[in-house]
């Protein structure tokens, strides 16, 4: 194969990648419902990015105009990247007159007696014995198992509500030392509760608490493998469509679900904390929306590299604390020892 050939290969891949990345890019703006197809390329944006960070080193060495290029695709995609990999600044932590612990964890059906012995050695980081909240998503405390992880809890806080009401938990629990003044539910109909809200009585001050668990997008081990393994990618063509229908019923749901939660959120007669996983990266419609109400605790205070999900797809942040007006983070925290597909999130809060 001539230089010629190969130089044309190059060229035409760097430019499908870089009208992919731009697209990712701007993905945040576009309603799923209308662009799914926006939403799909917005979950490569990490790889798209770095992809185009090895076209720019080439080019470069290869002293071809095709370098001023590639840093220009670059460029525009930082403030992205940044909401995946943090440099925190050096300014002062804002005056707060009261700080608390809070930890936000997918426990990856730790009750279940599949995951139970492995699960639970998660929860003995010292920082779980640290934090004032807990909030748990695929957990249901009413079963044996959880409850066994509830009492290594209550040796550590008071503990004194388990989220759950007539019936219903779908995985997501609250487990604190504060006094809980009121509480509710969000749900779709047919569909899994996605957000269990409560305020907080926090010494002069009350909150509003919101634990979330966004529509998943269910992929089956097959299809996941597919797009995760080399020696599997042979299945990828045959399992586009049903990856890329699964996709767009996720994208839809949440795009429902985040309709309720700004309602919820707009609604609150206090500041709003959020936690919980949103099953959306930050190059996402459900970030942009969510982030426009609330400020993002690894953005204030994360540092290195946010990614949150422990599982297959890589560099995915999709685990979040988010904080309301008269809210500061005065510390981020992801826990690096996990059994679970997720990392369990750690920020100190100031009120």
């Amino acid at each position: 194969m001539s230089k010629r050939i190969i130089r044309g290969i190059v060229a035409a891949s760097f430019y499908f990648s870089g009208v992919l990345l731009l697209v990712s890019i701007f993905a945040p703006f576009f309603n799923p419902s209308r662009f799914a197809f926006f939403a799909f390329t917005g979950l490569l944006f990490p790889l798209l990015w770095i992809l185009n960070v090895l076209f720019l080193l080439f080019f470069s060495i290869r002293k071809s105009r095709l370098a001023i290029a590639a840093l220009v695709l670059l460029l525009t995609g930082v403030y992205q990247f940044s909401l995946i990999f943090h440099f925190p600044g050096r300014g002062e932590p804002a005056s707060m007159h009261d700080t608390l612990n809070l930890i936000s964890f997918n426990t990856g059906n730790a009750d279940t007696a599949g995951a139970f012995n492995s699960r639970k050695k998660a929860f003995e980081n010292e920082l779980f014995s640290q934090s004032d909240i807990i909030c748990l998503q695929e957990f249901v405390p009413e079963n044996a198992l959880g409850i066994d992880i509830l009492e290594s809890f209550n040796n550590k806080i008071n503990v004194d509500y388990y989220g759950f009401e007539n019936g219903d938990s779908s995985g997501l629990s609250v487990y604190t030392k504060y006094e809980i003044t009121g509480f509710g539910w969000l749900k779709q109909e047919g569909e899994d509760t996605y957000a269990l809200w409560c305020t907080l009585n926090v010494d002069s001050d009350t909150l509003t608490l919101i634990n979330v668990q966004l529509q998943s997008i269910r992929l089956d081990d097959d299809e996941l493998e597919s797009m995760t393994r080399l020696m599997r990618f042979y299945h990828f063509p045959g399992n586009f469509y049903p990856i890329y229908t699964k996709l767009k019923r996720g994208f839809l749901w949440r795009e429902e679900q985040v309709d309720q939660l700004k309602k919820l959120i707009r609604s609150s007669k206090y500041p709003v904390i959020l936690c919980g996983d949103f099953n959306d990266p930050p190059s996402s419609f459900t970030y942009r929306e969510i982030s426009k109400l609330l400020q993002d605790a690894f953005v204030e205070k994360g540092k290195g590299l946010g990614s949150t999900y422990a599982g297959e797809l890589p560099f995915l942040r999709i685990d979040y604390v988010m904080l309301g007006k008269g809210i500061k983070t005065s510390g981020f925290t992801k826990i690096g020892y996990t059994h679970s597909d997720h990392y369990p999130l750690f920020v100190s809060i100031g009120l």
